[in-house]
């Protein structure tokens, strides 16, 4: 079990390679000394991958699995993604769309990166886990997507960019994604030889991730798949791109989370009795199945 260890000085994370599959990733939240963001309990980096030669959005179950307890929070930076689960939702995204789903008690889902016809070859993306309140993880499970166009987009300052709200609220755009513990996810776009100054809310825990190129934050060099996890009480990141490409970077975290954290592969629940409990109902075939034969 991984807890959060609060510092008065930002902490930068490199995460770890994993082999999911076939695609190559890098995992970020949990690490050795950080156990959440906020109410965000996990964070893969699937690197991009060159994926022209599938164009099939139908996954082949091998890698169906199951969730309880918390959301799925998948993001696509290029490429496209299905969604299929057992409670009968299917959808596919694109760039810029993203996928939730509220797991609740218990369901089982699979998604399948792909290439559409008009996409880029590359296929890239992020998927967030959210960890529920106690309460919330007896709920029934809930899906819902978003295309690109759906999600609010603001524009930044002297011509610096934009920022798309994901999941929470940034001034007087809101994310239509549910949220349970004040958590946000923002897209923030800066341009070449821009900058943006963000104040957090007080209490919050942020964390800082860039994709690719290299970005100045609060004087430190961040890029190339790292994390940066900032101060305690922070109020104000200052975000600098001297380069002369955009820079791509997610901004997220959230109120503390004050419950109890027990998590265990594909389960995030508040004690190992509930865990126990969890794997019981999945193997008593409580999550249910994915039935593809209905979307083919």
């Amino acid at each position: 079990m991984c807890f959060t260890m609060k510092s008065n000085k930002a902490s930068l994370y490199r995460g770890i390679n994993l082999k999911i599959g076939e695609f190559l990733v890098n995992r970020l939240i949990p690490a050795s000394t950080l156990g959440s963001v906020g109410a965000i309990v996990f964070l893969d980096h699937i690197y991009p991958v060159d994926l022209r030669h599938d164009s099939s959005s139908f996954p082949t179950a091998n890698y169906a699995h199951p969730h309880r307890g918390i959301v799925t929070f998948s993001y696509v930076l290029s490429g496209s993604l299905s969604h299929y689960d057992s409670r009968g939702n299917h959808n596919i995204i694109g760039a810029g769309g993203l996928q939730w789903m509220k797991a609740g008690n218990g369901i089982i889902h699979d998604e399948k990166p792909f290439i559409m016809e008009n996409d880029e070859p590359i296929f890239h993306s992020l998927q967030f886990w959210v960890n529920l309140p106690g309460e919330a993880k007896k709920e029934e499970p809930e899906y819902m997507a978003l295309q690109a166009v759906d999600v609010p987009e603001a524009q930044l300052p002297d011509h610096g960019g934009t920022i798309r709200i994901l999941l929470g609220e940034f001034g007087l755009w809101a994310s239509p994604i549910p949220t349970f513990n004040h958590e946000f996810i923002y897209h923030l776009s800066l341009n070449p030889h821009s900058s943006f100054s963000f104040s957090p809310r007080k209490d919050d825990e942020v964390a800082v991730f860039v994709t690719a190129s290299e970005v100045d934050v609060n004087g430190i060099v961040l890029g190339n798949s790292k994390m940066l996890l900032m101060e305690e009480g922070i109020k104000e990141i200052v975000f600098q791109n001297d380069k002369i490409n955009a820079a791509d970077i997610l901004i997220f975290g959230g109120k503390p989370y004050n419950e109890p954290i027990v998590a265990e592969g594909p389960f995030v629940m508040n004690s190992y009795a509930d865990i126990a409990t969890a794997y019981r109902d999945f193997f008593a075939g409580a999550y249910g199945s994915i039935n593809l034969s209905w979307v083919r």
